[in-house]
């Protein structure tokens, strides 16, 4: 568990089409969960994780306590119960954890009788010592629980990813044959393209927020600001006839909501229009020069790209993928799913959406945030 697990969004239901997802919300303690925790009532959540997810709100809500309080998210009747449900879910670890305090007035209280009142940087390490010691054991009981989850990522090592096309199909040449170096001459302003090197942990948010200051020369501006750019810029790409795709923009913005905050900086970023293979022909100089198709799917939806080489790619499926016209094709049925056998068996992993599903459905919102949720409890996150 996270600490964002622990909390439920409450949101103006118009935003999904009129606005940003971060800028409408507001997060609220699941005091059900909380209690659920304390008490051992997690059926399906084990005593540790739960045990790394409230010691992880804890935290975090004290830290900001005592740095920037502008940042917390709880209040002292709250944050009293989630140090409750801490102590209680360690008794039942076997795990000694014994914070001087038990609420935010406490910790002030605390603060103030040890001379820390006039430094943040003191608070802020006396927290890191306090739960120093927490993180090694409950660190020490995931290794003793933990197998390894046997999924295989993706072979090879990734040179660039070409996304969010807004335009005309960019026009490529192989720069270098022997290293397989790529140069768009003619459309680049229509696509993106990222090509640093990927960390362990797959292509985060953040990182992309610092390729996109540079790419941009954005400079000083901070990472919201950064952020809401490059966010506005990936939007662009989910047109379709220049109206924007409603299903594909209703994911990229429920999506959109982990960004928030400096956790959502290590979560893995969702990119729109990933070009899988590429042909130099487009579909109408193939008709004309009677070329039959030689790649069925060019670009895909959306990838992420995950820690261990781990690759998501969602796609969501309008009349066109499976219907001619008004009329169902099984031809396109099954070049569809040959095509998701093929990327599996690389190592990808694929997922659809019927775009019904997305755009006739009032939980849809819901519905994506619990995948997203399964998808991270998955394929794992550098977020804590």
């Amino acid at each position: 568990m996270k600490a964002a697990d622990f909390f439920r969004v409450e949101q103006d239901p118009g935003w999904a089409m009129n606005g940003e997802p971060w800028s409408s919300h507001q997060d609220v303690l699941d005091t059900q969960l909380v209690e659920q925790v304390k008490q051992g009532e997690l059926d399906s959540i084990t005593d540790l994780d739960a045990a790394q997810g409230v010691a992880r709100l804890a935290h975090q809500e004290l830290l900001h306590y005592g740095t920037d309080q502008k940042q917390c998210k709880l209040d002292n009747d709250e944050i009293a119960e989630v140090l409750s449900a801490l102590r209680a879910v360690l008794r039942r670890l076997k795990v000694e954890f014994k914070p001087p305090f038990r609420d935010f007035d406490g910790f002030h209280g605390y603060w103030s009788k040890h001379d820390m009142g006039y430094s943040w940087a003191a608070r802020r390490g006396y927290i890191s010592e306090l739960f120093g010691p927490l993180w090694e054991q409950l660190d020490a009981l995931e290794e003793a629980q933990s197998a390894p989850a046997g999924y295989r990522g993706v072979d090879g090592q990734m040179q660039n990813i070409i996304f969010a096309s807004t335009g005309y199909k960019p026009e490529m040449v192989m720069r270098d044959a022997i290293n397989n170096v790529i140069e768009i001459v003619e459309h680049g302003d229509s696509c993106l393209v990222y090509d640093r090197p990927l960390t362990d942990a797959g292509l985060t948010w953040g990182e992309a927020v610092t390729w996109w200051r540079d790419r941009q020369g954005l400079g000083t501006a901070d990472d919201r600001a950064v952020g809401h750019d490059l966010y506005w810029r990936l939007r662009q790409s989910m047109k379709d006839n220049g109206q924007e795709n409603p299903a594909e923009v209703l994911l990229f913005n429920v999506y959109g909501e982990r960004y928030r905050g400096e956790e959502g900086m290590k979560r893995p970023i969702l990119l729109p229009q990933v070009y899988l293979h590429y042909d130099p022909f487009t579909k109408k100089q193939r008709q004309q020069l009677r070329k039959g198709d030689r790649l069925k799917r060019e670009r895909m939806d959306f990838l992420m790209m995950w820690p261990n080489r781990a690759r998501v790619v969602i796609e969501v499926d309008g009349k066109q993928h499976y219907a001619e016209g008004d009329k169902a094709s099984p031809r396109l049925y099954a070049e569809m799913v040959a095509e998701d056998r093929a990327l599996r068996l690389k190592g990808y992993e694929v997922f659809r959406f019927g775009g019904h599903e997305l755009t006739d459905n009032p939980e849809a919102p819901a519905m994506l945030r619990q995948f997203f949720d399964d998808l991270e409890s998955r394929f794992g996150s550098t977020s804590s």
